[in-house]
């Protein structure tokens, strides 16, 4: 083969692995954007009525009211309490690193998210420091079994991992809470169901989040943003992954592989948040 063909085909390689990329993403989110319905609105107490019995989940709840258009999305309403029994707050929810934005705490009322939250709240919480921890395990975890993307074991090995879970797990993220949440009218945050739960019953309930969320008007629906946003996320890999790790196959485990890491993070969020508060009012209690 002469030199110049040989250029020819390496240069031809990254494109069509860009072509492949955006094909397969087309693919992947076809069936999720063919399930979105649009956003009814409602009455508060019909919602409330409506609602009295979610199973999703058991504690916090979200109160509607009329007054729930405020532009500060950590400001608390003070409603009544939750139809579950559970404490209702009278004072604003605490300020909290970007992550826990994401996440509704027992006792706490929820604001319904409008697009801005959800673009905000995804693309700060897709960097977050929570985040970048899951970037370490994935890599970790990776190098350890010497998978999927298969850069070797070597130290700069990891160093290319480390930099590939990092923008697939910012890509899925941004993916999923800012661009797919607002398009399904889905409320992407993670409601703890807390203390006074079996702990069976909230590990199963923190894991099924993956695949069942709420709507803005907080019915139980499909997690539709998650899917599409961890299948575009995967098939986004195609450009940046080894070769050996972008055939239909290795992308659709890879993407599996993210729908646990997903269920795996709520687990996480489920029984450690209320600590990382706990630690975050205590510094905050010791100063003058």
């Amino acid at each position: 083969m002469s030199l110049k063909r040989k250029q020819n085909v390496f240069h031809a390689q990254p494109i069509q692995r860009m072509l492949r990329a955006a094909l397969t993403l087309l693919i992947a989110v076809a069936p999720f954007a063919s399930a979105q319905t649009p956003l009814t609105s409602k009455p508060a107490a019909d919602v409330i009525a409506a609602n009295s019995h979610f199973d999703l989940p058991d504690s916090p709840g979200v109160i509607f009211t009329t007054s729930s258009s405020s532009t500060d999305p950590d400001s608390a309403d003070p409603s009544p309490a939750d139809p579950n029994g559970a404490q209702t707050p009278t004072g604003p929810r605490p300020k909290a690193a970007a992550h826990l934005k994401m996440v509704v705490r027992p006792g706490e009322v929820a604001r319904p998210m409008t697009v801005r939250d959800k673009v905000v709240g995804g693309l700060a919480n897709s960097v977050s420091l929570f985040s970048a921890t899951g970037w370490l395990a994935a890599a970790g975890w990776a190098q350890l079994l010497n998978s999927s993307p298969n850069y070797g074991t070597d130290s700069g090995a990891f160093g290319q991992r480390l930099g590939a879970a990092a923008i697939r797990s910012t890509s899925q993220g941004i993916f999923t809470n800012s661009l797919f949440a607002p398009l399904f009218h889905e409320d992407s945050r993670y409601y703890v169901m807390g203390a006074g739960h079996p702990f069976l019953k909230r590990v199963v309930y923190a894991g099924t989040r993956a695949i069942i969320t709420r709507t803005d008007s907080g019915h139980s629906t499909p997690n539709f943003a998650l899917f599409a946003g961890n299948a575009a996320g995967s098939a986004l890999t195609i450009p940046y992954y080894p070769a050996q790790n972008t055939t239909f196959g290795e992308v659709a485990e890879t993407f599996g592989g993210s729908i646990g890491g997903s269920a795996l993070g709520f687990v996480v969020d489920e029984f450690i948040v209320d600590a990382l508060i706990d630690l975050h009012i205590k510094k905050k209690q010791q100063q003058p």
